[in-house]
């Protein structure tokens, strides 16, 4: 289970790229909010390819095993996104829920939930791929 949690800071690696991509390439283009929804949906793209990485290289034994790790790496996401709120913001209790709520266009929740499920949606092609002799 270490490495598990461990190789959730590559999935933390991705999330910073994916920032420095929407803060360089995009971010004057489009005003701020829209700027972050789209990188919501570049990050499911990024967050994939070490959950791909993992999976190979430390295959989960099945899909509940598959999803344990993503359970854990959500929870652990929301700690991580739950202390830089701690530490920059002046209500912070009040901008976590706020970015939490999908109904008010925040599409933040689409990231836990790919960071939750993307595992064992994964499990799947990669589990099918590898040849057996």
């Amino acid at each position: 289970m270490i490495k598990y949690i461990l190789s959730w800071f590559l999935l933390l690696l991705a999330a910073l790229l994916n920032a420095a991509i929407r803060e360089l390439a995009y971010k004057d283009f489009f005003e701020e909010h829209l700027s972050h929804q789209i990188s919501v949906f570049t990050g499911i793209i990024l967050i994939s390819i070490p959950v791909l990485y993992v999976s190979k290289k430390w295959p989960f034994n099945n899909k509940t095993h598959a999803f344990k790790i993503g359970l854990v790496w959500f929870f652990m996401t929301e700690l991580f996104e739950f202390l830089m709120f701690l530490r920059g913001s002046e209500n912070p209790y009040k901008d976590f829920l706020k970015v939490h709520n999908i109904f008010a266009g925040e599409f933040w929740i689409l990231i836990l939930i790919w960071v939750l499920i993307s595992p064992v949606l994964l499990y799947g092609p990669v589990h099918r791929s590898i040849k057996v002799d």
